[in-house]
This record gives structure tokens, sequence and C-alpha cells, in this order.
């Protein structure tokens, strides 16, 4: 008789810790002053999970994730990545400008590139 392999249990808390680590990856960037329950909220909304899930999946209490959850959270957290990236250029563009006339325009051209690549979205706070 031919059984299937079973998850190793290893196996199945690291990817419990890494959707953990990704969840929380997709609440950022968050402004100060925002409480868990807020960053869970940003979270839920900009993976298009219910609040629930994400806050399941935030204090490691789901028991399981999906292929397809853990694809989603990947999507969301490297959008959010590119967000702060987007952020950290524009912050860097207002200290630069007044020094280096060129970087204004470099910098602009970056942030522009990163945006691009995020595919326009603009639900990250940009």
């Amino acid at each position: 008789m031919i059984t299937a392999n079973p998850v190793p249990e290893m196996s199945r808390a690291s990817a419990i810790a890494e959707a953990q680590a990704l969840v929380r990856q997709c609440a950022e960037p968050c402004p100060a002053g925002t409480n868990i329950k807020g960053a869970i909220r940003k979270a839920s909304k900009h993976i298009g999970m219910p609040y629930s899930r994400a806050r399941n999946i935030w204090y490691g209490e789901a028991r399981r994730i999906e292929a397809a959850e853990m694809d989603q959270l990947r999507r969301g957290a490297e959008i959010a990545g590119i967000a702060q990236a987007v952020a950290g250029v524009e912050i860097l563009r207002g200290m630069l400008a007044s020094r280096f006339p060129d970087a204004d325009r470099i910098l602009a051209e970056l942030a522009a590139t990163l945006r691009e690549h995020r595919g326009g979205s603009n639900e990250l706070g940009q």
C-alpha cells in the first residue's frame, strides 16, 4: 500500500514562521503610533485576506498555510518592500535636492521606476 509522505513538523512550523514574518512585512510602512490591530488591518486589506486569518498568522496561531496564501503573502511583502524603497528615495531626494541639483532628477527617475515595478499601485501610502 502506498501512502502519502506526511509533511515534517519542522517544515510546517517554518512555513508558519515565514508566513508570520511576511504578514508583518505587509503591514509596513506603518505610521508612528499605529497599534497592532491597525497594523494587522492594514496587512489584511493590502493582501486581500480576512482580518481574522491575518491575525491568526500574525500571532503564529495558524495551523497551516496554503500554498496560495503563501504566494499571496510573498507578493504582498514584495510590494510593501518596494513601497518602503520608494519612501526612502523620496526622503533622500528631499535631503539632497538643495545640495546636488542632479540628485533630484536622478532620484525622481528611481522613484518612478520603483513605482512602475510594483505595478503602479498606490495602496501603500504613495
